[in-house]
């Protein structure tokens, strides 16, 4: 009678520590974790978008339902250019894992919702809902530690699929770390996070990234310790860049970099509404235990919304970084086209500048070719003129004027009429320049006959 007594009692015990406050919720069993490394009985997941893994990590609730952080979904500008939709081309399917490493499946996604009070500039409220088909799974139950102040310690884990099949689980990469050191530096950097630093977690932790081990990015998600129990309770959101000029680069380069994370628990009642039913749940069954019930919570949103001479990144880190995985990044048909015209294009230009050139070139060599031509004429032809200070000094006068109709001159008598003197004084000058010419003229005759003869050859360079 005594031992079934104390049997019932140790049972009581337990029920009030592991149980949930909300009286309808079904009742799951809870993992105990005797080591920090111990994440087999767990189901991690990672979302994908349009068959890529990227670096989300999703908080799975139940198969079909799980919190994954807003701003690593797609949006479009609506045409008021002020509000954000979700873009609808961009294709969702959740990788669950079965332990460690071991796939329970990939899941397309159904739904997604982000919170209405999400803020893409400051990343407050940067949580959604996605909701996915079970594809004839087994139902499974994930919990969420839903009250902060009762964490023992924190588990920040990444978990990644195999990058060049997306089939299998590396190894989860995982850290117990619960300090509060950073505090101070994380608020300095985030306005976000100097506002509402119950909802959201901050320290510089990092590891590296699947693609490129020089990239330093942060954990995926945070599982809080109660006890020797564990449930999952913050996913990444965002990181401060002190610089705006490193931008991406900063993960890759060692600069300090703070991670913030944000906590769920204020979220549940909020996905409660959507999805119809209770939420997984976990907490210590204490008096002091309270919950958000409103389903319309919201952080306090900062203005400004960043710090100065602060950069804010979040979502894919894959994609941020520039070091996804080339296997996995297909290009598209039309990226090929595109690539394809962009180099024909280029070909065009190349073609049309080298023909411009080589045109320029012929013309400058027929314009060379068409002076030196032109110059050895006139050089040519210069030679049966008469010196040009004969032609300068000479007067001519009509014949009848000079010597009138009774005059006349014997052909090269070298003698002229009395009367061609009286009417020109300068006549004997004349007549002097002109034996000069003639004699000019009869040595340039013989130059010509010699020349032809022996005509000189010249070099043109073209």
């Amino acid at each position: 009678m005594m031992l079934g007594r104390t049997l019932l009692a140790l049972a009581a015990g337990l029920s009030g520590l592991l149980a949930s406050p909300l009286a309808d919720e079904p009742t799951h069993a809870l993992f105990r974790r005797n080591s920090t490394s111990d994440l087999s009985a767990f189901k991690g997941a990672v979302l994908l978008k349009n068959g890529v893994q990227t670096s989300c990590e999703v908080a799975l609730m139940y198969n079909t339902y799980a919190f994954v952080a807003a701003n690593c979904l797609d949006y479009i500008t609506t045409s008021n250019g002020t509000s954000l939709a979700l873009n609808t081309t961009t294709s969702y399917t959740v990788a669950i894992s079965q332990g460690l490493t071991d796939a329970y499946g990939t899941f397309s996604v159904s739904s997604v919702t982000p919170n209405p009070k999400y803020d893409p500039v400051s990343f407050a409220n940067n949580v959604a809902l996605l909701q996915f088909a079970s594809n004839g799974g087994s139902s499974f139950v994930n919990y969420i530690a839903s009250w902060r102040p009762e964490w023992t310690n924190r588990y920040f884990v990444r978990r990644s699929l195999n990058a060049a099949s997306n089939s299998g689980f590396n190894q989860p990469v995982l850290t117990a770390y619960d300090s509060t050191s950073d505090d101070t530096a994380c608020a300095q950097a985030n306005q976000l996070f100097s506002l509402n630093q119950k909802d959201l977690i901050c320290n510089k932790l990092s590891t590296a990234s699947i693609f490129n081990s020089s990239c330093a990015i942060p954990y995926g998600s945070i599982y809080g310790v109660v006890n020797v129990n564990t449930a999952i309770a913050a996913l990444y959101s965002h990181s401060a860049v002190n610089g705006k000029t490193e931008g991406p680069k900063a993960f890759c380069s060692g600069y300090t970099i703070y991670n913030y994370y944000i906590v769920l628990e204020n979220y549940i009642h909020w996905a409660m509404s959507i999805m119809g039913t209770k939420a997984p749940v976990f907490h210590s069954r204490i008096p002091q235990y309270t919950e958000t019930l409103d389903p319309g919570y919201s952080m306090a949103i900062p203005n400004p919304k960043n710090v100065e001479g602060y950069t804010v990144y979040g979502g894919d880190l894959y994609h941020l970084t520039g070091d996804a995985s080339k296997a996995s990044h297909k290009l598209s048909g039309g990226a090929i086209a595109g690539i394809v015209l962009g180099i024909l294009v280029l070909l065009a230009l190349l073609a049309y500048f080298i023909r411009r050139k080589l045109k320029e070139q012929a013309d400058n060599r027929v314009r060379r070719w068409w002076f030196f031509g032109r110059f050895f004429k006139d050089e040519e032809d210069s030679r049966h003129d008469p010196p040009r200070e004969f032609m300068d000094d000479m007067e001519f006068v009509p014949q009848r004027d000079l010597m009138g109709p009774s005059t006349s001159i014997a052909p090269d008598s070298g003698m002229i009429s009395p009367s061609l003197k009286s009417h020109n004084d300068d006549m004997p000058t004349n007549l002097k320049y002109k034996k000069e010419y003639e004699a000019e003229a009869e040595a340039e005759a013989n130059r010509d006959e010699k020349s032809r003869s022996h005509p000189p050859s010249y070099a043109i360079e073209f």
